[in-house]
């Protein structure tokens, strides 16, 4: 089932379904450039226009193949979004203030990166989050995710550059994890 506005499932976990995005998300996805969660995220701005957000959901809409952004959604609200795509294969993720706490950050990327496995011909997928998010570190080991070092990083919302925490996990590695999981 989609969201009210229409999308098709790209997938589903136990409490969200993902999406591609639709125009009446628009409004809704501007609550993600309050500071505390565009300063996390290396695009968005604080405050984020509505002319941008129109122009980043443009940009990587759902195609069937890595390479996206789309809506996670909870009894058909906006709770968060996924995104990923690039060389080397990156994600991203973003849970809305109102939906925090739920353990739905968690859902979006182990849905996120089972997707990929299985859809999107990856080996090897890689994250990162700002030293300064340590909620990020702990979903995204919670994955399966290895970290492997630390980096510089800018984000459109912060003044200064930031340390990121950079991780990793491959097919083998979340394969075993969730074959051990279902046993």
């Amino acid at each position: 089932m989609g969201h009210e506005c229409g999308g098709a499932p790209i997938y589903e976990t136990a409490n969200l379904i993902i999406h591609p995005f639709t125009d009446c998300d628009i409004s809704r996805l501007a609550d993600f450039g309050k500071p505390e969660i565009a300063r996390m995220m290396l695009t968005l701005l604080s405050p984020w226009p509505e002319d941008n957000i129109r122009e980043w959901v443009q940009k990587s809409v759902y195609k069937g193949y890595v390479g996206f952004r789309a809506g996670a959604y909870f009894q058909g609200r906006l709770a968060g979004f996924v995104g990923i795509g690039g060389d080397p294969v990156t994600v991203a993720y973003a849970v809305h203030p109102d939906f925090q706490g739920r353990g739905f950050g968690f859902e979006m990327m182990q849905g996120l990166a089972a997707w990929a496995f299985e859809h999107g011909d990856v080996e090897v997928i890689e994250a990162d989050h700002f030293l300064d998010n340590p909620v990020s570190g702990r979903i995204l080991r919670k994955c399966g995710f290895k970290e492997y070092g630390t980096e510089m990083g800018k984000s459109a919302a912060r003044l200064e550059p930031g340390p990121l925490v950079l991780y990793r996990l491959t097919r083998q590695h979340f394969d075993a994890l969730n074959k051990r999981a279902t046993l």
